[in-house]
């Protein structure tokens, strides 16, 4: 899968009344065409999300609505549904509801905060990841 940024700010993506965290101040480190591949997904509360290297060059969860993504799910990814009620629309308790990915992103409910944290065996395991799938 690859998500070609097509958005680069929160105030691009609109009113998001679902997602307060959200700002129109909000800037996101990706380049206007440019293509990433899509490492994961994850749907956290109410907003889907893509995993992608930024222009950082780290690992980043961003609103889908910046992207248009094209291309199959990989069929060697692993999938997680952590909340049924939520994804049937209950309450979300502010946390992830469903992953799509790599085993560890998936399988290792600390593997995404790890990332997050920039934890280097965690980013060590999403640049293998990464590598992988960038050649494909």
């Amino acid at each position: 899968m690859i998500a070609k940024a097509v958005r680069n700010t929160g105030e691009s993506l609109g009113p998001l009344p679902r997602n307060p965290g959200m700002t129109p101040e909000a800037v996101f480190h990706v380049e206007l065409g440019a293509e990433y591949p899509v490492i994961g997904m994850g749907l956290f509360e109410t907003v889907l999300s893509v995993l992608v290297r930024d222009e950082t060059g780290k690992p980043s969860w961003l609103e889908i609505g910046l992207f248009e993504v094209s291309g199959d799910v990989p069929n060697d990814w692993d999938f997680a549904l952590y909340d049924g009620l939520a994804a049937s629309g209950g309450d979300a308790s502010n946390g992830w509801v469903a992953r799509w990915g790599y085993d560890e992103l998936v399988n290792n409910p600390n593997h995404s905060d790890a990332l997050i944290e920039r934890d280097p065996e965690a980013l060590r395991i999403f640049d293998k990841e990464y590598a992988r799938r960038s050649k494909t």
